[in-house]
């Protein structure tokens, strides 16, 4: 029986306790519970859960028993932190089609993407599925709606290793599986699977997103700097990629040397210029506590990210390196158990609390350690929820994670402009901010690019870049029978495209191009911007 399984025989009682707390003017866990345990003892049965509840409220709506009730969905959501920035996530993992990189630190495991174990919760997903990206989006789709959660603007992030050393037919095949999911959008698995769409073309279901139930609003990928050149970029363009995520390790060359990364800091250097003068948003990995590096080596290379202004990237996932087994560095350590000296937690904690401390307001940090489960880590932390405690521990910094405005009530707000040099271009991180809370409510990253008469696709000629519009806060769903946010379609998206088309305008820029979402084209045409190669433009 699947998790999200829900017993059909429970939704009679479930829907009596779901119009029974509708009905309620205040209602928080404590009073549903009451309201549950008082109904299922006066009707006898099995105490329905959460999942029951949910579906009830949906047959209730669809029937027009209830009107749609932001008050009762809080409260029978499950994992409502899923759709609380605005968007829902599903990462989608490629299989094992072998990596060019030799770093030491990386498991093989047989069948598993190099650096992935097969215990790890996400690639256990992905083995249940087959590695089908169908399969993946399709069962992250069910399992979201199951839960309550609204499934119109979906974020894609893709993983499993080297992007670019991915084969094109396997790159364009997993896509077509990514693509058909979200154009079916959840329910019953097509009969023969991947078979039943090899003939389609990529390109027809790209345009077919733009208008469906559930749309692509971000599309990333992972990859090594040394991966990524002009060609790469022009395929993942076509593809509808929107943001890249760059393993850049540390700044440190001798670490990476050590560690057999095959790339340094100039490299990592590169690829970002590349990406962003594209408008692709820059994510990068960091990792403490490589081979040879030190507290020293590691504390400058987080200085660096934000110091040097060849990097600067706009998200960050922190990654602690964890000795696994079938790794070169597990069997260099056997050998001579000299060659590595994990961090203690304690040491840990304050490099990553050093590292949010100088990260500015314009990055977001996604994640400070990855999910590996504690056996399968021979040194290192075995704490996956090592952000969680920092966070009790009062560890916080002003970047963007920390500072979304989540589901909080809106009092006043401003709108703010912080501008500042990156990879030979201006960045102008625009934002609108609850004032009393210190939050943000919405962000935009705007771009003078570094050659703008130059650029790699004719359609940004003489033009700046929007290479990011983001709305946080409760996700507003795009079916008609949602209920409001609180912050989305409120017209904050607007105020602040507003303010980048003055800046553009001030700074002598004739066009505006937004390097859009597949899912988001049809926002933009109603701001006046049309469809231009694979960007949203406007020329003023």
């Amino acid at each position: 029986m699947s998790i999200y399984s829900v017993r059909k025989s429970l939704i009679p009682l479930a829907k009596k306790i779901v119009l029974a707390a509708n009905k309620e003017e205040t209602l928080d866990e404590k009073k549903l519970k009451t309201i549950r345990n008082e109904l299922t003892k006066l009707n006898g049965g099995v105490l329905p859960k959460n999942l029951e509840l949910i579906q009830a409220y949906k047959e209730l709506i669809d029937a027009n028993k209830i009107e749609p009730n932001m008050r009762v969905l809080k409260v029978i959501q499950k994992r409502k932190v899923r759709t609380m920035s605005g968007i829902a996530n599903i990462t989608v993992l490629t299989k094992d089609l072998g990596c060019p990189g030799k770093c030491i630190y990386c498991p093989t495991e047989k069948g598993m993407p190099k650096s992935y174990l097969s215990n790890e919760p996400a690639m256990m997903r992905a083995v249940r599925n087959e590695f089908s990206s169908y399969k993946q989006v399709k069962t992250r789709l069910n399992g979201l709606v199951a839960q309550g959660h609204d499934i119109t603007k979906i974020d894609i992030r893709t993983a499993g290793g080297t992007w670019g050393a991915v084969p094109i037919w396997y790159q364009e095949r997993f896509l077509k599986g990514i693509y058909v999911a979200l154009n079916e959008g959840p329910g019953e698995f097509r009969e023969h699977g991947d078979e039943s769409f090899k003939d389609l073309k990529l390109s027809d279901l790209i345009e077919e997103n733009e208008t469906a139930d559930c749309r692509c609003v971000g599309l990333w990928v992972e990859t090594r700097p040394d991966w990524v050149d002009k060609e790469e970029l022009i395929r993942l363009r076509c593809y509808g990629v929107t943001g890249i995520e760059l393993g850049i390790q540390t700044t440190d060359d001798k670490v990476n040397e050590f560690c057999k990364r095959g790339h340094g800091l100039a490299e990592s250097i590169r690829a970002t210029r590349l990406c962003r003068d594209v408008g692709l948003k820059i994510c990068h990995h960091l990792m403490p506590n490589l081979p040879t590096a030190t507290l020293k080596s590691d504390l400058k290379s987080g200085r660096d990210l934000f110091e040097l202004e060849g990097l600067r990237p706009d998200y960050l996932k922190v990654y602690p390196t964890m000795v696994t087994p079938l790794s070169d560095l597990a069997e260099m350590i056997k050998k001579a158990p000299d060659i590595h000296k994990a961090y203690t937690d304690k040491e840990l904690v304050e490099i990553i609390r050093t590292i949010k401390k100088g990260t500015p307001e314009y990055c977001r940090i996604i994640r400070i350690i990855r999910d590996i489960p504690a056996e399968s880590v021979m040194f290192g932390t075995k704490k996956t929820n090592l952000r969680q405690e920092m966070q009790r521990a009062g560890v916080e910094c002003r970047c963007v994670r920390c500072r979304e405005i989540q589901d909080a009530e809106i009092t006043g707000y401003e709108l703010r402009v912080m501008s500042f040099t990156a990879n030979e271009g201006t960045e102008h991180f625009i934002t609108i901010e609850e004032t009393k809370l210190d939050k943000i409510i919405g962000l935009c990253r705007l771009r003078f690019p570094s050659d703008p008469a130059n650029p790699l696709f004719p359609e940004l000629k003489d033009a700046a870049l929007i290479r990011e519009l983001h709305v946080y806060g409760q996700k507003q769903s795009l079916s008609k029978e949602s209920v409001p946010s609180k912050t989305q379609h409120m017209g904050f998206g607007k105020e602040l495209m507003k303010k980048a088309e003055e800046l553009s305008k001030e700074a002598g820029f004739k066009k505006l191009a937004v390097i859009s979402a597949i899912g988001t084209r049809e926002y933009y045409k109603k701001l006046g911007y049309r469809l231009e190669g694979t960007y949203m433009t406007k020329v003023f």
